[in-house]
């Protein structure tokens, strides 16, 4: 399987932005669907949430699940597919999204792909507010800034991470395992193999355990996360957790001062 290409899915998100002029961190996505070529419907499918189909006709159509009620889970619903339609025409006429494809980053290339122009379009650097990167990271700057760009908290904290000046890394676990982190550029030399399950005296583990929907922010040991690194004594880590009972998901925000 070949690796997904997230340079390509950013730079199409960029050239869409531009083409149409989009300074408005909560502009409408169903008008930009709209003039793709793509209408968007809700209901009809039960298993998934969300389906692509082209058309003979060259228009296309993205159909929602009618049981999703979060407008952000819409909007990056909608955003994910019109990836597809822009950076995969040789999928097959109608394509199915499930809910795990709109979590998971490690999924198939594609997947991954349209997550990453989703999340690109709907927070672009251009527009993303300056000062929030200046302060500490925390989950409390990555909510504001979802609210005001109307994305889901997901993207929105891979987003940050990516474009984070600090020593910063976001681990995304299902059941207690591990499926994936990402790091910001000063946080690369720290290494967390997927797969693996929670480390023993993490926060994210507690929430697990207790079903916590969030931890507050607070200072741990490093080597409970990365145990293969040695630490000086005055080493810190700062680790916050944000747990989500539906999906059995946590996402964790591990921070070095």
């Amino acid at each position: 399987m070949r690796e997904p290409d997230f340079t390509k899915a950013e730079a199409a998100s960029i050239r869409l932005l531009d083409r149409y002029g989009v300074d408005d961190p909560g502009f409408d996505i169903l008008d930009l669907a709209y003039v793709l070529g793509v209408d968007v419907e809700y209901g009809g499918i039960e298993n998934a949430d969300a389906w692509l189909l082209r058309r003979r006709d060259g228009r296309g159509v993205i159909r929602l699940n009618s049981n999703i009620q979060e407008p952000a889970r819409k909007r990056f619903s909608i955003a994910h597919e019109i990836g597809h339609w822009i950076m995969h025409p040789n999928l097959q006429q109608g394509f199915l999204c499930a809910a795990q494809d709109f979590q998971d980053y490690a999924r198939s290339p594609e997947e991954a792909e349209a997550n990453w122009f989703a999340a690109t379009l709907l927070l672009p650097k251009s527009l993303l507010p300056k000062d929030q990167f200046n302060k500490d990271p925390c989950f409390e700057i990555v909510r504001k800034i979802a609210f005001q760009f109307q994305t889901s908290l997901t993207a929105t904290a891979r987003r940050y991470v990516e474009l984070s000046k600090f020593s910063v890394i976001l681990v995304s676990s299902t059941n207690g395992e591990i499926k994936w982190s990402i790091a910001s550029k000063c946080a690369r030399r720290l290494f967390l193999p997927w797969g693996g399950p929670l480390p023993d005296g993490s926060l994210t583990l507690e929430s697990f355990k207790q079903g916590l929907a969030r931890t507050s922010q607070n200072l741990i040991l490093p080597e409970i996360w990365f145990p293969s690194r040695k630490w000086d004594r005055d080493a810190e880590l700062f680790e916050q957790a944000r747990y989500s009972a539906e999906y059995n998901n946590s996402l964790t925000l591990l921070w070095l001062p």
